[in-house]
């Protein structure tokens, strides 16, 4: 299957495998360990830069990894991807490459299943705003893809679709990480990896166990549930047992604790002793976003917020072609008795005095402000971070294919921090932001802790080899590749006293060739005492289609963590399971201060049928102890008849063939994130009928890719797979869209 592959995308992108093999130069390791590493580079990088790989090299070797070396003048990436094919089957026990200097770049189009968020439409927007970035094309040896082209303005980007009869889940073979100097910081990039290299070098060296982290939680992320803030701590105490030991050890940062909180950031990225910065904020490729509008902390800025925001609604109706701004500003005065001075422009004079004085005097100003709330780049140029590991939980602030990326410049500094954790794209607020980071303490590699979560914008920018001491001496790390197969071995650290530690027991024992019995993982997740490992087992429970994963649903909606049952109300729309209802209703109704749960609570009670939610939402109310059960009734009703109102406009615009078929296509992209499992009869039904475009019929059939956990899924294979035998002469694209549906879903 492997060599199948290779010629696929060999030949896609019109170079012989024979003259790639002539062209690459490959150096064996200099010692025999128990699992292997490659360092991937290009010839012009290794030849400035020869003295510092070799260093790396040695250590890596000195650190248990026997280290290859590929390095060639890499003109696509199917010649790369082809060498590593190879390696890969002389060495299973490949554990991890880098890829250091000019390696190309893919974006994968047709995959957007495989992120957590990002769902941008790849008709109408440029090819690399709404393509993927990623190096799951290097590292993850079991997906197939098809070449598209060549990027005409970046010659080093190439676009590659992910194959419809490719494997539909991410799993990669080894891990890897990206070595790239972001261009914008200017200077020598060859000075500056060398630099980066024996950096690298040096923190192997060390060995430091991990007794020092910083969290920090930004603004209008889900830190703005105070509920979601407070668990993190829970977290973090599993995750990182050696922290905690005094005020200093284990921080957790929150945006609500200073107007311009960068300033403290920049504090505690300087300290030598901090090992790991974690961030959980909104991102984008240039900055960091750290506090939002002005706090209304005081009598001045909660003006400047009214003014803040009255202006919006005025400057709004100006913009429209037929707007009203003067009936907005009268609209204001009336119910906020404001006088017209309220909308006059400040005097000429005034905004000259603003603009001279100093940045903290006048944080309402828009661009000063602005600069006060974000980490720039520029910020970057001024700052050694020493975290040695630092994770972005955000936006964009991954992006290494842009030429100033974020997490590029926390490595190319003269701090101590060697490896950085982004995403390439925009990534989901209620991911599971610590899955398995707790590895870190027990001497896991950062590229190993990376690949166990993966997604396709989720990168390691720096060395993914890094690691920290263990807190206890173990071989947890060559384990998880060289025994990978050893049940016996998993069973034992599933005994472990430490979290993650059975968090990874179970997820490869889960993985292996006999998975391990629901009713088993149901059963740990009952009795564990570890509140990360007991969304371990949901997260695995959710790989059976059976009771024991709406049991785990139920269970998980009232679990003491936090995160635990915002998972939990995923999953119970994902479903779409009416047994259900009764706990989404009775959670929703007595848990409001857990505002990410509820919000998701709601989206499930949008997705399930009105009448039976309806139904146990009277049932709950009236054993409820609201103090005004007809108030809250009330409330919960118009909630359910709104959604069920749009429910209801969303399909009928999809069935209406006198509709406009961009309007159309809009409706049919809205099921992707909500999937209203009882229409999937109807939706299958949309993609049969020949009356519809081909266009909407891919769409449509794309759309019901997402149903992955609904009830629904086995009758919609079933349904794909009935269009496919009936429809002899269909059209390529709608079959390649059937069959990577069926594929999503099974």
């Amino acid at each position: 299957m492997h060599m199948k592959n290779i010629l696929r995308i060999a030949l896609a992108a019109a170079l012989p495998l024979a003259v790639c093999a002539q062209e690459v130069k490959i150096e064996k390791p200099a010692s025999r360990q128990a699992t292997s590493f490659a360092i991937v580079i290009d010839d012009k990088t290794y030849e400035k830069c020869a003295e510092e790989v070799n260093l790396y090299r040695r250590a890596l070797e000195k650190d248990g990894l026997s280290t290859w070396v590929l390095s060639a003048r890499w003109e696509n990436p199917g010649q790369l991807r082809g060498e590593l094919e190879k390696l890969y089957g002389k060495q299973p026990n490949l554990e991890g490459i880098v890829l250091i200097g000019d390696i190309p770049v893919v974006l994968v189009r047709n995959a957007q299943h495989m992120t957590t968020a990002f769902k941008m439409d790849e008709e109408r927007f440029p090819k690399e705003d709404a393509s993927v970035t990623s190096d799951r094309f290097y590292d993850d040896l079991h997906l197939k893809f098809d070449y598209l082209e060549q990027d005409t303005v970046n010659p080093r980007h190439f676009y590659y679709k992910l194959a419809d009869d490719s494997p539909q889940r991410l799993n990669p073979t080894y891990y890897s990480g990206r070595i790239m100097y972001p261009p914008k910081k200017g200077g020598d990039p060859y000075a500056a990896i060398g630099k980066f290299l024996r950096k690298a070098v040096a923190e192997k060296e060390r060995t430091k166990q991990i007794d020092h982290i910083v969290t920090f939680a930004g603004d209008a992320y889900n830190s703005d549930c105070l509920n979601v803030w407070l668990d993190e701590k829970l977290a973090v105490n599993e995750n990182f047992p050696l922290t905690g030991r005094d005020h200093l050890s284990a921080m957790h940062l929150n945006f609500r604790m200073d107007e311009f909180m960068k300033f403290r950031l920049f504090d505690q990225l300087q300290r030598d002793e901090l090992d790991v910065m974690l961030f959980n904020e909104h991102g984008s490729i240039h900055l960091q976003h750290i506090n939002g509008n002005t706090p209304g902390n005081s009598t001045e800025n909660r003006m400047k917020l009214i003014k803040s925001e009255v202006d919006y609604y005025v400057n709004r109706e100006a913009d429209k072609k037929e707007g009203d701004p003067e009936g907005a500003k009268q609209h204001f005065m009336k119910e906020l008795g404001l006088l017209p001075s309220f909308f006059e422009e400040p005097k000429k004079e005034d905004a000259g005095k603003a603009a001279e004085a100093p940045v903290e005097t006048v944080p309402g100003l828009s661009a000063n402000h602005r600069d006060n709330i974000t980490i720039t780049l520029d910020d970057l140029e001024k700052v050694k971070t020493m975290p040695r590991f630092v994770m972005f939980n955000a936006c964009y602030n991954g992006s290494f294919q842009r030429p100033g990326c974020i997490a590029a410049y926390y490595i190319f500094n003269d701090g101590r921090t060697v490896a950085t954790q982004g995403n390439t794209v925009n990534v989901l607020q209620d991911r599971w932001t610590y899955e398995m980071v707790g590895l870190l303490s027990h001497g896991v590699r950062v590229g190993q802790y990376n690949r166990l979560i993966a997604t396709l914008e989720g990168h390691i920018v720096g060395d993914p080899t890094f690691r920290f001491k263990p807190v206890e001496p173990n071989t947890l790390s060559s384990d998880m590749t060289a025994l990978r197969g050893k049940t016996k071995v998993w069973e034992r650290y599933l005994g472990s006293d430490y979290a993650d530690i059975r968090s990874v027991a179970l997820r490869t024992m889960a993985d292996g060739k006999k998975p391990m019995p629901s009713a088993r993982l149901l059963e740990i997740m009952k009795e564990c005492p570890f509140a990360t490992t007991r969304m371990e087992c949901l997260k695995l429970l959710s790989r059976y289609d059976n009771a024991d994963f709406i049991e785990a649903i139920r269970l998980g909606l009232r679990d003491p963590y936090e995160l635990l049952r915002r998972n939990a109300a995923n999953y119970a729309w994902m479903t779409g399971d009416p047994s259900l209802i009764p706990d989404i209703v009775d959670v929703y109704l007595n848990d409001p201060e857990s505002q990410r749960v509820a919000y998701t609570l709601e989206k499930a009670m949008a997705l399930l049928p009105s009448d039976q939610v309806t139904e146990a939402m009277n049932r709950a109310v009236d054993r409820s102890l609201w103090p005004d059960k007809e108030a809250k009734r009330k409330e919960m009703a118009d909630m359910i008849a709104s959604s069920a109102g749009v429910k209801e406009k969303c399909v009928a615009r999809i069935m209406d063939r006198k509709a406009k078929e961009e309007a159309r296509k809009m409706a049919i992209r809205t099921v992707r994130n909500y999937t209203y499992h009882e229409y999937a009869d109807d939706f299958l039904k949309f993609v049969a009928d020949r009356e519809n475009s081909t266009r909407l019929r891919v769409i449509m059939a794309e759309a019901l890719g997402w149903f992955t956990h609904s009830r629904k899924a086995p009758d919609i294979v079933e349904g794909c797979r009935r269009i496919l035998a009936e429809e002899k002469d269909m059209a390529p694209e709608l079959r390649g869209e059937l069959t990577q549906t069926i594929i999503r879903l099974q």
